[in-house]
């Protein structure tokens, strides 16, 4: 399966679970609550602070390196289960994006990986994967093992100026966003959307048209909605020659 198709089919099984496809925008904190193991923590001014004082709080060892600084959300993950950490003065769009991206972490880095795991060597596995107990010679050579993080998982949503938060980083976080994005907007209907509509020719009027699609009905954050727009109408073979030809493909 390509990543393309993952991403999406991991999305499908989230809302199947979560009792079919939403209304847009979508609820995808009631979604998380229902559907999963997390517990969702409120906090005003979100700071890595508040993340080191919870740890302490509940005897989760966790180390955190760095300053104190502001964030816009932070997932721990452990013994199958997490915290989803996210910041309650950020706009509801931004909060929105957040809980997907951190959900998309446990999904994709946390819990795809742990059940592949389980599955090729049964539930003795789970006191590695837990920090309990080293893997064995034969547990370390397994492939299942190669892609496990064994213990507490920590992911910290940092503050970017501007733009996705992804886009300079590395590509676990890449593959986060675009899980991100799919969850709340999917791909395939904004590509039926922008087959079906009809907006003049210009690649910049069909990109603030889409723009401001996913803004109004998805609700993304205004940055998010640009890129990711953009990168829609790039899959669907934009600018065209013309664009380039009279000027409209910035």
């Amino acid at each position: 399966m390509n990543s393309t198709a993952f991403i999406e089919n991991i999305a499908q099984e989230f809302w199947a679970s979560a009792g079919g496809m939403p209304c847009y925008p979508c609820d995808i904190k009631m979604a998380i609550i229902l559907t999963l193991p997390l517990e969702l923590y409120a906090v005003a001014e979100l700071r890595v602070s508040h993340v080191r004082e919870w740890s302490r709080r509940v005897h989760v060892l966790l180390h955190i390196g760095g300053h104190d600084r502001r964030l816009h959300g932070c997932l721990i993950a452990d013994r199958g289960k997490g915290t989803l950490f996210y910041d309650t003065q950020d706009p509801d769009d931004e909060q929105r994006f957040t809980l997907a991206h951190e959900l998309a972490h446990f999904l994709l880095d946390y819990q795809a990986p742990r059940q592949r795991a389980i599955r090729a060597l049964g539930s003795s596995i789970l006191p590695v994967l837990d920090g309990e107990r080293l893997p064995t010679l034969e547990e370390r050579l397994h492939a299942a093992l190669s892609s496990v993080h064994l213990g507490t998982l920590s992911h910290f949503m940092e503050r970017p100026d501007e733009g996705l938060p992804t886009m300079a980083v590395l590509d676990i976080e890449d593959r986060a966003d675009q899980l991100a994005l799919e969850l709340l907007a999917p791909a395939l209907l904004l590509y039926e959307l922008m087959r079906r509509v009809n907006v003049r020719d210009g690649f910049n009027t069909r990109l603030q048209f889409l723009t401001q699609h996913l803004l109004t009905t998805y609700g993304l954050p205004s940055a998010v909605a640009t890129d990711y727009a953009r990168s829609i109408l790039h899959e669907l073979g934009e600018p065209t020659f013309r664009d380039w030809l009279f000027g409209s493909a910035k």
